[in-house]
């Protein structure tokens, strides 16, 4: 009999042992399998760049985006000599897997060749509750109120509304004051 409960210990010993490779056989498994799907969820994971629905590309991070836009708007503000210039709303960033992501230069090509909107923080000039015209800046529209106060003293009621406009409706001062000047013959 003792060597029945001897035999019996070796077979019970090595079925623990056959449980214990097994159960780490599938914890490594089971742990090389998250750390290959973090990875490559990890190396593909960024936004792809939407502007009025329509795809402009993928970045890896916001950052580049950001960054991309920052340049834009430096480099039109310079070009305009404008500090009030922005690009137009629309944009939209979405999570998703990244197959071939633009870097910064990239991203600036793309931006400035989509035919974004371009804002600025500008005024509309106002007689008598009639829009006359935008200007691309308050400065701007406060000079030419000054001069149209000086040519016409006792003309009608002239202000500004201070608002984000798109550039392409803005007028020069010289073609607002022309037109103004039409208006009083």
């Amino acid at each position: 009999m003792h060597e029945d409960v001897k035999t019996e210990r070796e077979k019970r010993k090595k079925i623990r042992q056959r449980k214990k490779m097994r159960s780490t056989i599938v914890a490594i498994t089971l742990l090389i399998v998250i750390m290959t799907v973090g990875v490559v969820n990890a190396q593909t994971q960024g936004y792809e760049v939407f502007y009025q629905g329509h795809s402009l590309g993928f970045v890896r991070t916001m950052g580049v985006f950001d960054s991309a836009v920052e340049q834009l708007e430096a480099g039109l503000r310079k070009s305009y000599n404008n500090d009030a210039i922005t690009l137009g709303n629309g944009f939209e960033l979405a999570q998703g897997r990244v197959e071939n992501p633009m870097n910064l230069e990239t991203c600036n090509q793309v931006l400035l060749n989509s035919g974004i909107e371009l804002y600025v923080n500008g005024a509309i000039i106002l007689i008598d509750n009639q829009e006359i015209g935008a200007l691309a800046s308050l400065d701007e529209a406060q000079s030419l109120i000054k001069t149209y106060e000086n040519l016409y003293p006792n003309a009608n009621n002239i202000r500004t509304i201070e608002t984000t406009i798109p550039l392409a409706d803005t007028k020069d001062f010289g073609t607002i004051l022309s037109h103004i000047k039409g208006m009083n013959k």
